[in-house]
Protein backbone atom coordinates (compact mmCIF):
# COMPACT_ATOMS: atom_id res chain seq x y z
CA UNK A 1 0.00 0.00 0.00
CA UNK A 2 1.29 3.46 -0.92
CA UNK A 3 0.80 6.87 0.66
CA UNK A 4 2.44 10.26 0.38
CA UNK A 5 3.88 11.93 3.46
CA UNK A 6 4.55 15.62 2.86
CA UNK A 7 6.96 15.79 -0.05
CA UNK A 8 8.30 12.28 0.60
CA UNK A 9 6.68 8.92 -0.04
CA UNK A 10 6.29 6.05 2.38
CA UNK A 11 5.40 2.49 1.51
CA UNK A 12 3.66 0.71 4.37
CA UNK A 13 4.93 -2.58 2.95
CA UNK A 14 8.55 -1.40 2.67
CA UNK A 15 8.70 0.26 6.09
CA UNK A 16 6.91 -2.16 8.37
CA UNK A 17 9.30 -1.42 11.24
CA UNK A 18 9.01 2.36 11.00
CA UNK A 19 7.24 4.07 13.91
CA UNK A 20 3.71 5.06 12.86
CA UNK A 21 1.60 7.73 14.45
CA UNK A 22 -1.66 5.88 13.87
CA UNK A 23 -3.49 3.55 11.55
CA UNK A 24 -6.83 3.19 9.89
CA UNK A 25 -8.54 -0.15 10.06
CA UNK A 26 -10.03 -0.91 6.67
CA UNK A 27 -12.11 -3.75 5.32
CA UNK A 28 -10.57 -7.22 5.60
CA UNK A 29 -7.73 -6.07 7.86
CA UNK A 30 -6.23 -3.52 5.49
CA UNK A 31 -4.45 -0.55 7.03
CA UNK A 32 -2.94 2.79 6.05
CA UNK A 33 -0.41 4.58 8.24
CA UNK A 34 -1.29 8.25 8.81
CA UNK A 35 -1.00 11.25 11.08
CA UNK A 36 -3.11 14.00 9.49
CA UNK A 37 -4.93 13.74 6.18
CA UNK A 38 -2.61 12.77 3.36
CA UNK A 39 -3.03 12.15 -0.32
CA UNK A 40 -4.09 8.69 -1.37
CA UNK A 41 -3.05 7.06 -4.60
CA UNK A 42 -6.36 6.20 -6.26
CA UNK A 43 -6.47 4.00 -9.35
CA UNK A 44 -9.64 4.38 -11.40
CA UNK A 45 -10.48 1.66 -13.91
CA UNK A 46 -12.79 2.06 -16.89
CA UNK A 47 -13.71 -1.57 -17.67
CA UNK A 48 -14.05 -3.03 -21.18
CA UNK A 49 -17.31 -2.52 -23.07
CA UNK A 50 -19.66 -5.35 -23.85
CA UNK A 51 -20.35 -5.35 -27.59
CA UNK A 52 -22.16 -7.24 -30.32
CA UNK A 53 -22.57 -6.89 -34.05
CA UNK A 54 -26.37 -7.00 -33.59
CA UNK A 55 -26.86 -4.87 -30.46
CA UNK A 56 -27.63 -1.24 -31.23
CA UNK A 57 -26.37 0.21 -27.95
CA UNK A 58 -22.96 -1.44 -28.37
CA UNK A 59 -22.40 0.79 -31.38
CA UNK A 60 -21.87 3.68 -28.94
CA UNK A 61 -18.35 4.20 -27.63
CA UNK A 62 -17.72 7.45 -25.79
CA UNK A 63 -15.24 8.61 -23.14
CA UNK A 64 -16.55 7.97 -19.59
CA UNK A 65 -18.12 11.13 -18.23
CA UNK A 66 -18.81 9.70 -14.78
CA UNK A 67 -15.26 8.50 -14.21
CA UNK A 68 -13.83 11.79 -15.51
CA UNK A 69 -15.96 13.74 -13.01
CA UNK A 70 -14.77 11.48 -10.18
CA UNK A 71 -11.15 11.89 -11.23
CA UNK A 72 -11.57 15.68 -11.24
CA UNK A 73 -13.13 15.69 -7.76
CA UNK A 74 -10.38 13.49 -6.32
CA UNK A 75 -7.72 15.63 -7.94
CA UNK A 76 -9.29 18.82 -6.56
CA UNK A 77 -9.31 17.23 -3.09
CA UNK A 78 -5.56 16.64 -3.32
CA UNK A 79 -5.46 12.91 -4.00
CA UNK A 80 -3.23 11.34 -6.62
CA UNK A 81 -5.22 9.86 -9.50
CA UNK A 82 -4.25 7.33 -12.15
CA UNK A 83 -6.59 5.82 -14.74
CA UNK A 84 -6.62 2.61 -16.73
CA UNK A 85 -9.07 3.32 -19.53
CA UNK A 86 -9.55 -0.17 -20.91
CA UNK A 87 -11.80 1.01 -23.74
CA UNK A 88 -9.84 4.07 -24.82
CA UNK A 89 -6.58 2.14 -24.75
CA UNK A 90 -8.02 -0.84 -26.62
CA UNK A 91 -10.63 0.44 -29.05
CA UNK A 92 -9.60 -1.99 -31.78
CA UNK A 93 -9.26 -5.02 -29.53
CA UNK A 94 -12.03 -7.55 -28.83
CA UNK A 95 -11.80 -10.60 -26.60
CA UNK A 96 -14.15 -13.14 -25.10
CA UNK A 97 -15.12 -13.70 -21.48
CA UNK A 98 -17.46 -16.63 -20.85
CA UNK A 99 -19.08 -16.21 -24.26
CA UNK A 100 -19.45 -12.43 -23.97
CA UNK A 101 -17.53 -10.22 -26.40
CA UNK A 102 -15.75 -7.25 -24.82
CA UNK A 103 -14.01 -4.30 -26.46
CA UNK A 104 -10.87 -3.00 -24.78
CA UNK A 105 -7.81 -4.14 -22.89
CA UNK A 106 -7.87 -7.73 -21.63
CA UNK A 107 -8.25 -8.28 -17.92
CA UNK A 108 -4.56 -9.18 -17.61
CA UNK A 109 -3.59 -5.96 -19.40
CA UNK A 110 -5.82 -3.92 -17.06
CA UNK A 111 -4.34 -5.49 -13.94
CA UNK A 112 -0.80 -5.02 -15.25
CA UNK A 113 -1.61 -1.32 -15.66
CA UNK A 114 -2.56 -0.84 -12.00
CA UNK A 115 0.15 0.68 -9.79
CA UNK A 116 1.46 -1.97 -7.41
CA UNK A 117 1.55 0.61 -4.61
CA UNK A 118 -1.96 1.96 -5.08
CA UNK A 119 -4.08 2.75 -2.00
CA UNK A 120 -7.57 2.39 -3.46
CA UNK A 121 -8.95 0.90 -6.68
CA UNK A 122 -12.21 2.36 -7.99
CA UNK A 123 -14.56 1.29 -10.77
CA UNK A 124 -18.02 2.18 -11.97
CA UNK A 125 -20.81 0.18 -13.56
CA UNK A 126 -23.70 1.93 -15.25
CA UNK A 127 -25.31 -0.97 -17.12
CA UNK A 128 -26.38 -4.11 -15.26
CA UNK A 129 -25.61 -6.29 -18.27
CA UNK A 130 -21.92 -5.51 -17.68
CA UNK A 131 -21.92 -7.12 -14.23
CA UNK A 132 -20.98 -10.74 -15.14
CA UNK A 133 -17.65 -9.84 -16.80
CA UNK A 134 -16.92 -7.01 -14.35
CA UNK A 135 -17.49 -9.38 -11.43
CA UNK A 136 -14.79 -11.66 -12.85
CA UNK A 137 -12.43 -8.71 -13.29
CA UNK A 138 -12.96 -7.66 -9.66
CA UNK A 139 -12.08 -11.17 -8.45
CA UNK A 140 -8.92 -11.12 -10.57
CA UNK A 141 -7.95 -7.71 -9.20
CA UNK A 142 -8.46 -8.99 -5.66
CA UNK A 143 -6.17 -11.95 -6.38
CA UNK A 144 -3.41 -9.59 -7.52
CA UNK A 145 -4.07 -6.94 -4.84
CA UNK A 146 -5.30 -8.88 -1.79
CA UNK A 147 -4.77 -6.00 0.65
CA UNK A 148 -5.95 -3.06 -1.45
CA UNK A 149 -9.51 -1.81 -0.90
CA UNK A 150 -11.83 -1.83 -3.91
CA UNK A 151 -14.71 0.65 -4.32
CA UNK A 152 -17.52 0.35 -6.84
CA UNK A 153 -20.14 2.89 -7.87
CA UNK A 154 -22.73 3.49 -10.56
CA UNK A 155 -26.32 2.57 -11.31
CA UNK A 156 -25.97 -1.21 -11.01
CA UNK A 157 -24.02 -0.99 -7.75
CA UNK A 158 -26.70 1.34 -6.40
CA UNK A 159 -29.59 -0.81 -7.57
CA UNK A 160 -28.19 -4.25 -6.67
CA UNK A 161 -26.03 -3.48 -3.63
CA UNK A 162 -26.69 -6.74 -1.79
CA UNK A 163 -25.99 -8.86 -4.87
CA UNK A 164 -22.77 -6.99 -5.60
CA UNK A 165 -21.54 -7.57 -2.05
CA UNK A 166 -22.50 -11.23 -2.08
CA UNK A 167 -20.95 -11.96 -5.46
CA UNK A 168 -17.71 -9.97 -5.35
CA UNK A 169 -14.95 -8.96 -2.93
CA UNK A 170 -15.62 -5.21 -3.13
CA UNK A 171 -15.02 -3.36 0.12
CA UNK A 172 -17.06 -0.23 -0.53
CA UNK A 173 -20.03 0.73 -2.66
CA UNK A 174 -20.86 4.35 -3.42
CA UNK A 175 -24.60 4.69 -3.91
CA UNK A 176 -26.11 7.44 -6.03
CA UNK A 177 -24.25 10.60 -6.98
CA UNK A 178 -20.62 9.78 -6.37
CA UNK A 179 -18.30 12.79 -6.23
CA UNK A 180 -18.78 13.89 -2.63
CA UNK A 181 -19.03 10.36 -1.25
CA UNK A 182 -15.86 9.13 -2.93
CA UNK A 183 -13.85 12.17 -1.86
CA UNK A 184 -15.07 11.86 1.73
CA UNK A 185 -14.25 8.14 1.72
CA UNK A 186 -10.70 8.86 0.53
CA UNK A 187 -10.31 11.60 3.14
CA UNK A 188 -11.43 9.21 5.86
CA UNK A 189 -9.12 6.47 4.67
CA UNK A 190 -6.19 8.88 4.81
CA UNK A 191 -6.97 9.83 8.42
CA UNK A 192 -7.82 8.06 11.61
CA UNK A 193 -11.51 8.13 10.82
CA UNK A 194 -14.31 5.61 10.88
CA UNK A 195 -16.19 5.41 7.58
CA UNK A 196 -19.53 4.82 9.31
CA UNK A 197 -20.36 8.53 8.98
CA UNK A 198 -19.71 8.73 5.23
CA UNK A 199 -23.18 9.30 3.81
CA UNK A 200 -24.00 7.36 0.66
CA UNK A 201 -21.52 4.58 1.48
CA UNK A 202 -22.05 0.86 1.94
CA UNK A 203 -19.06 -1.03 3.33
CA UNK A 204 -17.87 -4.41 4.47
CA UNK A 205 -17.03 -4.92 8.14
CA UNK A 206 -16.03 -8.32 9.45
CA UNK A 207 -17.78 -9.90 6.51
CA UNK A 208 -21.05 -8.05 7.06
CA UNK A 209 -22.59 -5.31 4.95
CA UNK A 210 -22.91 -1.94 6.70
CA UNK A 211 -25.28 0.61 5.16
CA UNK A 212 -24.71 4.27 5.98
CA UNK A 213 -27.28 7.04 5.72
CA UNK A 214 -28.22 8.21 2.23
CA UNK A 215 -26.43 11.25 0.87
CA UNK A 216 -28.38 14.28 -0.26
CA UNK A 217 -27.94 15.36 -3.87
CA UNK A 218 -25.25 17.95 -4.58
CA UNK A 219 -26.95 21.33 -4.33
CA UNK A 220 -24.65 23.53 -6.40
CA UNK A 221 -23.55 21.44 -9.37
CA UNK A 222 -21.52 24.35 -10.74
CA UNK A 223 -19.03 23.66 -7.94
CA UNK A 224 -18.32 20.17 -9.29
CA UNK A 225 -15.01 20.40 -11.16
CA UNK A 226 -15.18 19.77 -14.88
CA UNK A 227 -14.30 16.28 -16.14
CA UNK A 228 -10.57 15.54 -15.85
CA UNK A 229 -10.17 14.52 -19.48
CA UNK A 230 -6.38 14.76 -19.23
CA UNK A 231 -6.43 11.24 -17.78
CA UNK A 232 -8.08 9.89 -20.94
CA UNK A 233 -7.16 9.77 -24.61
CA UNK A 234 -10.13 11.86 -25.67
CA UNK A 235 -8.76 12.41 -29.16
CA UNK A 236 -8.73 8.65 -29.70
CA UNK A 237 -12.47 8.49 -28.91
CA UNK A 238 -13.17 11.49 -31.14
CA UNK A 239 -11.33 9.89 -34.04
CA UNK A 240 -13.13 6.59 -33.44
CA UNK A 241 -16.39 8.51 -34.06
CA UNK A 242 -19.01 6.34 -32.38
CA UNK A 243 -20.90 8.95 -30.32
CA UNK A 244 -24.35 8.48 -28.84
CA UNK A 245 -26.05 10.60 -31.46
CA UNK A 246 -25.10 11.07 -35.07
CA UNK A 247 -21.49 11.77 -35.97
CA UNK A 248 -21.48 15.41 -37.07
CA UNK A 249 -17.80 16.23 -36.69
CA UNK A 250 -15.44 15.96 -33.73
CA UNK A 251 -17.88 14.85 -31.06
CA UNK A 252 -17.45 15.08 -27.30
CA UNK A 253 -19.97 14.24 -24.53
CA UNK A 254 -21.09 16.78 -21.96
CA UNK A 255 -23.60 17.32 -19.17
CA UNK A 256 -25.50 20.57 -18.73
CA UNK A 257 -27.95 19.31 -16.12
CA UNK A 258 -28.32 16.53 -13.57
CA UNK A 259 -31.34 14.49 -12.63
CA UNK A 260 -34.91 14.24 -13.86
CA UNK A 261 -38.09 15.39 -12.07
CA UNK A 262 -40.25 12.61 -13.52
CA UNK A 263 -40.91 9.06 -12.26
CA UNK A 264 -41.35 6.82 -15.29
CA UNK A 265 -41.87 3.32 -13.92
CA UNK A 266 -39.29 1.69 -16.22
CA UNK A 267 -36.48 4.17 -15.52
CA UNK A 268 -33.68 3.77 -12.97
CA UNK A 269 -33.22 7.51 -12.53
CA UNK A 270 -35.46 7.92 -9.43
CA UNK A 271 -33.52 5.19 -7.61
CA UNK A 272 -30.13 6.57 -8.62
CA UNK A 273 -30.66 10.33 -8.66
CA UNK A 274 -33.97 10.99 -6.94
CA UNK A 275 -36.37 13.35 -8.71
CA UNK A 276 -34.50 16.64 -8.46
CA UNK A 277 -33.46 18.35 -11.70
CA UNK A 278 -30.68 20.90 -11.54
CA UNK A 279 -29.18 22.93 -14.37
CA UNK A 280 -25.68 24.34 -14.54
CA UNK A 281 -25.00 28.02 -15.03
CA UNK A 282 -25.24 28.87 -18.73
CA UNK A 283 -21.87 30.59 -18.85
CA UNK A 284 -20.22 27.67 -17.10
CA UNK A 285 -21.53 25.25 -19.73
CA UNK A 286 -20.53 27.40 -22.71
CA UNK A 287 -17.13 28.11 -21.16
CA UNK A 288 -16.57 24.36 -21.02
CA UNK A 289 -17.59 24.02 -24.66
CA UNK A 290 -15.07 26.70 -25.64
CA UNK A 291 -12.38 24.84 -23.71
CA UNK A 292 -13.03 21.69 -25.74
CA UNK A 293 -13.06 23.64 -28.98
CA UNK A 294 -9.60 24.95 -28.18
CA UNK A 295 -8.18 21.77 -26.64
CA UNK A 296 -9.62 19.05 -28.89
CA UNK A 297 -10.94 20.88 -31.92
CA UNK A 298 -14.43 19.75 -30.86
CA UNK A 299 -17.34 21.04 -32.95
CA UNK A 300 -20.12 18.58 -32.08
CA UNK A 301 -21.35 18.53 -28.48
CA UNK A 302 -23.53 15.62 -27.38
CA UNK A 303 -25.39 16.32 -24.15
CA UNK A 304 -25.90 13.04 -22.29
CA UNK A 305 -28.30 14.55 -19.76
CA UNK A 306 -31.14 12.44 -18.41
CA UNK A 307 -33.62 15.17 -19.36
CA UNK A 308 -31.86 18.26 -20.65
CA UNK A 309 -34.81 20.46 -21.58
CA UNK A 310 -37.18 21.11 -18.71
CA UNK A 311 -37.40 24.91 -18.72
CA UNK A 312 -37.84 27.01 -21.84
CA UNK A 313 -36.08 29.99 -20.28
CA UNK A 314 -32.95 27.91 -19.62
CA UNK A 315 -32.68 26.48 -23.13
CA UNK A 316 -33.33 29.92 -24.67
CA UNK A 317 -30.62 31.47 -22.54
CA UNK A 318 -28.24 28.64 -23.45
CA UNK A 319 -28.90 29.04 -27.18
CA UNK A 320 -28.58 32.82 -26.99
CA UNK A 321 -25.25 32.59 -25.18
CA UNK A 322 -23.85 30.30 -27.89
CA UNK A 323 -24.99 32.79 -30.53
CA UNK A 324 -23.65 35.76 -28.56
CA UNK A 325 -20.19 34.14 -28.56
CA UNK A 326 -20.56 33.32 -32.28
CA UNK A 327 -19.60 29.66 -31.81
CA UNK A 328 -19.80 27.67 -35.05
CA UNK A 329 -20.71 24.30 -33.58
CA UNK A 330 -23.30 21.54 -33.58
CA UNK A 331 -24.98 20.27 -30.46
CA UNK A 332 -27.34 17.34 -29.91
CA UNK A 333 -29.60 15.76 -27.31
CA UNK A 334 -29.32 12.04 -28.15
CA UNK A 335 -30.62 10.66 -24.84
CA UNK A 336 -34.16 11.92 -25.21
CA UNK A 337 -35.93 15.00 -23.97
CA UNK A 338 -39.34 16.34 -23.04
CA UNK A 339 -41.51 18.27 -25.44
CA UNK A 340 -43.23 20.77 -23.15
CA UNK A 341 -40.54 23.44 -23.28
CA UNK A 342 -39.90 23.31 -27.03
CA UNK A 343 -42.17 25.55 -29.11
CA UNK A 344 -41.47 27.56 -32.29
CA UNK A 345 -39.48 30.22 -30.45
CA UNK A 346 -37.32 27.71 -28.58
CA UNK A 347 -36.83 25.52 -31.66
CA UNK A 348 -35.68 28.46 -33.81
CA UNK A 349 -33.19 29.56 -31.17
CA UNK A 350 -31.91 26.01 -30.68
CA UNK A 351 -31.37 25.44 -34.40
CA UNK A 352 -29.76 28.81 -35.00
CA UNK A 353 -27.31 28.14 -32.15
CA UNK A 354 -26.33 24.79 -33.67
CA UNK A 355 -28.78 22.20 -32.35
CA UNK A 356 -29.12 19.75 -35.21
CA UNK A 357 -30.86 16.73 -33.69
CA UNK A 358 -32.64 15.44 -30.64
CA UNK A 359 -34.89 12.63 -29.52
CA UNK A 360 -38.40 12.81 -28.10
CA UNK A 361 -38.91 10.04 -25.54
CA UNK A 362 -42.57 9.24 -26.30
CA UNK A 363 -42.46 5.57 -25.17
CA UNK A 364 -46.01 4.58 -26.19
CA UNK A 365 -48.82 5.53 -28.53
CA UNK A 366 -51.47 4.44 -26.02
CA UNK A 367 -52.74 7.08 -23.62
CA UNK A 368 -53.66 4.27 -21.21
CA UNK A 369 -50.10 2.94 -21.19
CA UNK A 370 -48.65 6.42 -20.84
CA UNK A 371 -50.69 6.86 -17.67
CA UNK A 372 -49.67 3.47 -16.28
CA UNK A 373 -45.95 4.07 -16.82
CA UNK A 374 -46.29 7.61 -15.38
CA UNK A 375 -45.16 9.21 -18.62
CA UNK A 376 -46.84 12.55 -18.21
CA UNK A 377 -47.01 13.73 -21.81
CA UNK A 378 -49.80 14.54 -24.23
CA UNK A 379 -49.12 13.02 -27.64
CA UNK A 380 -50.80 15.82 -29.59
CA UNK A 381 -48.66 18.40 -27.79
CA UNK A 382 -45.56 16.30 -28.39
CA UNK A 383 -46.33 16.16 -32.12
CA UNK A 384 -46.93 19.92 -32.19
CA UNK A 385 -43.57 20.44 -30.53
CA UNK A 386 -41.89 18.07 -32.99
CA UNK A 387 -43.40 19.96 -35.94
CA UNK A 388 -41.96 23.18 -34.51
CA UNK A 389 -38.54 21.54 -34.21
CA UNK A 390 -38.63 20.08 -37.72
CA UNK A 391 -39.93 23.36 -39.10
CA UNK A 392 -36.89 25.08 -37.63
CA UNK A 393 -34.59 22.57 -39.35
CA UNK A 394 -33.83 20.16 -36.49
CA UNK A 395 -33.64 16.41 -37.17
CA UNK A 396 -36.06 14.65 -34.83
CA UNK A 397 -36.14 11.08 -33.57
CA UNK A 398 -38.80 9.44 -31.39
CA UNK A 399 -38.25 6.60 -28.93
CA UNK A 400 -40.85 3.91 -28.25
CA UNK A 401 -41.12 0.74 -26.16
CA UNK A 402 -43.01 -2.46 -26.91
CA UNK A 403 -43.86 -5.20 -24.41
CA UNK A 404 -44.98 -3.54 -21.19
CA UNK A 405 -46.11 -6.34 -18.84
CA UNK A 406 -49.81 -5.47 -18.99
CA UNK A 407 -49.85 -4.09 -22.54
CA UNK A 408 -52.58 -5.49 -24.76
CA UNK A 409 -52.23 -6.14 -28.47
CA UNK A 410 -54.64 -3.25 -29.05
CA UNK A 411 -52.39 -0.88 -27.11
CA UNK A 412 -49.34 -2.20 -28.89
CA UNK A 413 -51.07 -1.55 -32.22
CA UNK A 414 -51.81 2.00 -31.07
CA UNK A 415 -48.07 2.51 -30.63
CA UNK A 416 -47.49 1.06 -34.09
CA UNK A 417 -49.98 3.54 -35.58
CA UNK A 418 -48.32 6.39 -33.70
CA UNK A 419 -44.98 5.38 -35.20
CA UNK A 420 -46.52 5.45 -38.68
CA UNK A 421 -47.88 8.89 -37.81
CA UNK A 422 -44.30 9.91 -37.01
CA UNK A 423 -43.27 8.87 -40.53
CA UNK A 424 -46.13 10.80 -42.11
CA UNK A 425 -45.51 13.95 -40.05
CA UNK A 426 -41.83 13.86 -40.92
CA UNK A 427 -39.86 12.44 -37.99
CA UNK A 428 -36.47 11.48 -39.36
CA UNK A 429 -35.96 8.31 -37.30
CA UNK A 430 -37.52 6.18 -34.59
CA UNK A 431 -36.02 3.87 -32.00
CA UNK A 432 -38.09 0.86 -30.92
CA UNK A 433 -36.90 -1.17 -27.94
CA UNK A 434 -38.39 -3.75 -25.63
CA UNK A 435 -39.44 -3.19 -22.06
CA UNK A 436 -36.78 -4.36 -19.63
CA UNK A 437 -37.48 -4.56 -15.87
CA UNK A 438 -34.29 -2.85 -14.78
CA UNK A 439 -33.14 -3.32 -11.17
CA UNK A 440 -34.37 -0.77 -8.65
CA UNK A 441 -37.27 0.40 -10.81
CA UNK A 442 -40.99 0.40 -10.13
CA UNK A 443 -41.48 -1.74 -13.24
CA UNK A 444 -39.19 -4.41 -11.79
CA UNK A 445 -41.32 -4.54 -8.64
CA UNK A 446 -44.56 -4.72 -10.66
CA UNK A 447 -43.35 -7.70 -12.70
CA UNK A 448 -41.59 -9.37 -9.78
CA UNK A 449 -44.78 -9.26 -7.69
CA UNK A 450 -46.67 -11.25 -10.33
CA UNK A 451 -43.90 -13.46 -11.62
CA UNK A 452 -40.72 -13.51 -9.48
CA UNK A 453 -37.65 -12.49 -11.44
CA UNK A 454 -34.57 -14.61 -10.88
CA UNK A 455 -31.75 -12.10 -10.78
CA UNK A 456 -29.03 -14.21 -12.37
CA UNK A 457 -26.66 -13.84 -15.29
CA UNK A 458 -29.36 -14.88 -17.75
CA UNK A 459 -31.51 -11.99 -16.53
CA UNK A 460 -28.58 -9.58 -16.85
CA UNK A 461 -27.88 -10.86 -20.35
CA UNK A 462 -31.51 -10.21 -21.28
CA UNK A 463 -30.99 -6.55 -20.37
CA UNK A 464 -28.17 -6.41 -22.91
CA UNK A 465 -30.55 -7.83 -25.50
CA UNK A 466 -33.24 -5.16 -25.21
CA UNK A 467 -31.71 -3.21 -28.10
CA UNK A 468 -30.54 -6.20 -30.04
CA UNK A 469 -31.79 -6.88 -33.53
CA UNK A 470 -32.99 -10.38 -32.67
CA UNK A 471 -32.46 -11.14 -28.96
CA UNK A 472 -35.26 -9.24 -27.25
CA UNK A 473 -37.05 -10.95 -24.38
CA UNK A 474 -40.74 -10.42 -23.66
CA UNK A 475 -41.90 -9.80 -20.09
CA UNK A 476 -45.53 -9.72 -21.19
CA UNK A 477 -47.33 -13.08 -20.77
CA UNK A 478 -49.56 -12.22 -23.77
CA UNK A 479 -46.64 -11.65 -26.13
CA UNK A 480 -44.02 -14.24 -27.10
CA UNK A 481 -40.36 -13.42 -27.68
CA UNK A 482 -40.78 -14.27 -31.35
CA UNK A 483 -43.84 -12.05 -31.82
CA UNK A 484 -42.15 -9.17 -30.02
CA UNK A 485 -39.03 -9.43 -32.18
CA UNK A 486 -41.06 -9.75 -35.35
CA UNK A 487 -43.15 -6.72 -34.37
CA UNK A 488 -40.08 -4.57 -33.87
CA UNK A 489 -38.57 -5.59 -37.20
CA UNK A 490 -41.89 -4.98 -38.98
CA UNK A 491 -42.22 -1.58 -37.29
CA UNK A 492 -38.78 -0.45 -38.44
CA UNK A 493 -39.51 -1.68 -41.96
CA UNK A 494 -42.87 0.11 -42.00
CA UNK A 495 -41.51 3.40 -40.67
CA UNK A 496 -38.53 3.70 -42.98
CA UNK A 497 -40.38 2.42 -46.05
CA UNK A 498 -43.09 5.01 -45.54
CA UNK A 499 -40.58 7.74 -44.66
CA UNK A 500 -38.39 7.13 -47.72
CA UNK A 501 -41.43 6.76 -49.98
CA UNK A 502 -42.82 10.11 -48.89
CA UNK A 503 -39.42 11.83 -48.83
CA UNK A 504 -37.04 10.10 -51.28
CA UNK A 505 -34.27 12.58 -50.58
CA UNK A 506 -33.89 11.06 -47.13
CA UNK A 507 -32.99 7.69 -48.64
CA UNK A 508 -30.16 9.34 -50.56
CA UNK A 509 -29.07 11.22 -47.42
CA UNK A 510 -29.01 7.94 -45.51
CA UNK A 511 -26.77 6.33 -48.13
CA UNK A 512 -24.43 9.33 -47.99
CA UNK A 513 -24.32 9.02 -44.22
CA UNK A 514 -23.38 5.36 -44.45
CA UNK A 515 -20.31 6.12 -46.52
CA UNK A 516 -19.35 9.63 -45.40
CA UNK A 517 -17.54 10.94 -42.33
CA UNK A 518 -20.73 12.64 -41.12
CA UNK A 519 -23.50 10.15 -40.52
CA UNK A 520 -26.35 12.67 -40.79
CA UNK A 521 -28.43 10.58 -38.38
CA UNK A 522 -28.21 8.06 -35.56
CA UNK A 523 -29.27 5.08 -37.68
CA UNK A 524 -26.42 5.39 -40.20
CA UNK A 525 -23.93 5.94 -37.39
CA UNK A 526 -25.24 2.89 -35.47
CA UNK A 527 -25.09 0.63 -38.52
CA UNK A 528 -21.52 1.72 -39.21
CA UNK A 529 -20.68 1.02 -35.59
CA UNK A 530 -22.14 -2.48 -35.72
CA UNK A 531 -20.21 -3.24 -38.90
CA UNK A 532 -17.05 -2.03 -37.19
CA UNK A 533 -17.82 -4.22 -34.15
CA UNK A 534 -18.12 -7.28 -36.38
CA UNK A 535 -14.95 -6.44 -38.30
CA UNK A 536 -12.96 -5.75 -35.13
CA UNK A 537 -14.10 -8.99 -33.51
CA UNK A 538 -13.15 -10.89 -36.64
CA UNK A 539 -9.64 -9.50 -37.01
CA UNK A 540 -8.71 -8.93 -33.36
CA UNK A 541 -5.89 -11.12 -32.15
CA UNK A 542 -6.33 -10.29 -28.48
CA UNK A 543 -6.03 -13.35 -26.23
CA UNK A 544 -8.92 -14.57 -24.10
CA UNK A 545 -8.59 -13.52 -20.45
Amino acid sequence: MYIQVGTSELSANDHKDAPLAGSITLAQGQSVATTARRSLRVQLVHPPQRISSTNLVSGVTIPPLGLAYLAASLEQAGHHVAVVDAIGEGLDQVFDIDGRALRGLTFEQIIDGIDEKVDLIGMGIMFSCAWPPLRKLIHMIRDRFPNTPIVLGGEHATAMTQEVFNQSPVDYIVRGEGEETLVQLCNHLSQRANVSDVAGLVWRHEGNMQINANRARIQDIDKIPRPAWHYFNVDQYITYAQPHGSAEGRSIPMLATRGCPFQCTFCGSPGMWGTTWRARDINNVVDEMETYIERYGANDFQFEDLTAVIRKDWVLAFANEIMRRKLKINWQLPSGTRSEAIDKEAARAMFTSGCKQFTYALESGSTEMLQRIKKHIKLDKAFASAKSAMGAGIRVQAGFIYGYPDETLRQMFQTYKTILRCAIVGFHEVSVSTLQPLPNTEMFEIINAKRPIKVDDAYLDSIFGYLSIWQQKSWNPRISDFFLRLSIMATYASFFSLSFLMRPQRAFAFVRGMFGSRSGGKLARIIKGLVRNARTARVSSAPTA
